[in-house]
Formats: structure tokens, sequence, C-alpha cells
């Protein structure tokens, strides 16, 4: 594992990223940090809120800003959100587990005001093209590669705990 023991799990939205680091957090005694939250929190507004109010390169901003935080800490189980890929020195994080799925699995498992809570899922056509751009960068960017359909979470947490030396 990496030099600070941190695990950064990165996919798509709704693949579980947050339920999963929370639980791997619990489990394992590590310290549990979520992206959106800690930027919704600054904002006092939901994701979909702060993408209205101040548009999504003001929520990207917010991000890296994060990713300069999450550098200087250590023993942390850190849910990112959909769109963090993007931002450069992941790596400096810690490792980088990419919880995979296919685009259909995950609108099944997004239930309506899920969807509506997550203003890049409006349309399913740009979603869709969302989805495979990102999926190449989660791959290229992950140390580990979990596929989660059809596991539990306590599956997926056994699994995870496997590749994470």
């Amino acid at each position: 594992m990496s030099k600070k023991d941190n695990l950064l799990f990165v996919g798509f939205m709704g693949c579980g990223k947050t339920t999963i680091a929370r639980a791997y957090a619990k489990k394992y005694d590590k310290i549990f940090l979520d992206t959106d939250s800690l930027i919704k929190e600054k904002f006092n507004l939901k994701i979909d809120e702060i993408f209205k109010t101040y548009g999504e390169k003001k929520f990207r901003k917010e991000e890296k800003k994060l990713v300069s935080f999450l550098t200087c800490v250590q023993d942390c189980s850190i849910a990112s959100g959909g769109g963090f890929i993007e931002q450069k020195k992941l790596k400096d994080i810690g490792a980088i587990i990419y919880l995979k799925a296919s685009f259909d699995y995950l609108l099944q498992r997004l239930n309506k005001e899920e969807l509506a809570t997550r203003p890049l899922l409006t349309n399913i056509n740009n979603a869709k093209i969302l989805f495979n751009q990102r999926a190449k960068k989660y791959e290229k960017k992950a140390d580990i590669i979990i596929n989660i359909e059809n596991k539990s979470i306590k599956e997926l947490i056994k699994e995870i705990k496997k590749e994470v030396k």
C-alpha cells in the first residue's frame, strides 16, 4: 500500500464509492472522508445546487483544492466524486481503487431521487458519453480495479482487503 496508507475510491456516479469507502474505514479503523461531502459542507448546498449556483468549473476548482489537502492526510479511506478522476496528482494521495461497473448496471442502482441529485445524469445520452470517457481514465489511473456488479458490500470489502498490500 501507499506510504500514507490512504485508499482513494474512484468510479462513475452510483458505483458505491461513499458506501464502500465508509464500510472499509469502519472495518479497518481508518478515517473516512468524502470529497463531495466536504464541498457540500463548505457551501452548505447540495451538489446540484452548487452546479446551478456556481457552475461545474467552480466545483472542479474546489476538487483541486481537496487534492492538495488529501496529499497531507494519512490512514484514510476516501470516497471521491465521479469527476474527481480529472484532477492531477491523485497518485500522491494514496492507492487508487476503481469501483467498476457497466453504465446500465449503475443506472439500475439509482432511484429517481438519486438521479435527480446528480446534475450530470439529467441527460442519459450525455451521461453515457461521459461514462465512456471517464471509464478509460479510471482504468488508466487505478492501482486496483474491483468489479462491483452483483456483489455485497461485505464481499467487496473482503476483495479490496486482499488486493491492498
